[in-house]
């Protein structure tokens, strides 16, 4: 790696030599030559890109987006990057990459150049010509991850393995403006990708997909509609109240993202113990203010102050005192308009 470069790897865990053996991705997805039109290659990538060489995988560009693959045993993780994932200037890395690499399974990051939904014929072809080479069929299972625009490029593109299990946060199902008419939140996402051909609408191929866990907040309606054209018997929906859009921070700050990734990348996870696990979030900082807020907004000041003092009373940070201010003030401009 370059000078400076301090991103931390994993110690993969050790692996007897059975059948499963590492794929040999050297060479395997050679780099072609990008047109004049080509989003750049952004800043920070020199540490995945060695590291995924060190280790006989590869990194690739493609006109808009980054392949990188990692190899690895027993499972290959599929991981999409999300609206936030460029953010990360210094050691950018796919989403979800330290906890699958952790475990010692392949990870093949998709990464974005430019927020278009993964919607390039280039990329398109490079994944394909992936499933061609047999980089899925050489893995015993195969799992695919992501959370919002990483959720749809989960589903998506899913079809492209046997039987793969999908874990995807908030997903939508697709941004081609004339099916999905209740999306206005991502307006430069629809013009800006090529919304023809294949991978543009994951409702259509669900049923493609061995199992699917779509984890969202059903009072966002946008997420709601999205999961309920993604319907199916392959498909286990797991509605959470009061996350918002923000699920894997919202999981996170409750410590349940791992062991939901773990589980649900692994196939093993139950709508029973998810929910077992999320009753953490009755002592949750993010969940409580975010319901404080939903019944603010609702107009339910009366009892929505009692809630927001015990809220502080639980977790007393500045989050939940902000919550509790923002509800008295509401109550007080509400007395106000009654007199």
């Amino acid at each position: 790696m370059e000078a400076g470069c301090c991103l931390v790897v994993p110690q993969l865990r050790a692996y007897p030599d059975d059948k499963w053996h590492y794929f040999d991705g050297a060479g395997m997805l050679e780099q072609r030559r990008l047109s004049k039109d080509a989003t750049p290659l952004p800043e920070g990538m020199s540490a995945l890109r060695s590291l995924c060489e060190a280790r006989g995988g590869f990194f690739v560009e493609t006109e808009h987006h980054m392949i990188s693959y990692t190899p690895g045993r027993e499972r290959l993780v599929v991981c999409f990057d999300n609206l936030n994932s460029p953010r990360d200037k210094q050691e950018r890395v796919p989403f979800g990459f330290p906890l699958a690499l952790k475990q010692g399974w392949g990870v093949l990051g998709v990464m974005v150049k430019r927020m278009d939904w993964f919607q390039c014929p280039d990329l398109k072809e490079r994944m394909e010509e992936l499933r061609d080479l047999g980089l899925f069929d050489s893995y015993p299972h195969v799992a695919f991850y992501g959370s919002s625009m990483g959720g749809f490029g989960a589903m998506a593109f899913a079809p492209l393995a046997k039987e793969a299990t999908v874990l995807a946060y908030a997903p939508q199902s697709t941004l081609r403006p004339r099916i999905a008419q209740f999306e206005r939140r991502y307006m430069k996402a629809m013009k800006r990708g090529d919304w023809s051909g294949s991978y543009t609408d994951a409702a259509r191929t669900v049923d493609r997909i061995g199992k699917a866990y779509m984890i969202y907040d059903p009072f966002v309606e946008e997420d709601r509609l999205h999961a309920e054209r993604m319907r199916g018997g392959n498909v286990i929906a797991l509605p959470v109240r009061h996350f918002t859009h923000k699920i894997p921070p919202m999981l996170k700050l409750m410590d349940l993202l791992k062991p939901v990734a773990l589980e649900g990348l692994s196939g093993e996870l139950s709508r029973k113990h998810f929910y077992h696990l999320l009753r953490q979030r009755r002592t949750a900082a993010p969940y409580l203010v975010s319901l404080i807020d939903a019944a603010r907004d609702a107009g339910h000041t009366r009892l929505g102050v009692p809630a927001a003092e015990r809220a502080v009373n639980l977790k007393d940070n500045w989050k939940t005192r902000q919550a509790l201010k923002n509800m008295r003030s509401a109550q007080v401009s509400e007395d106000e308009v009654a007199q």
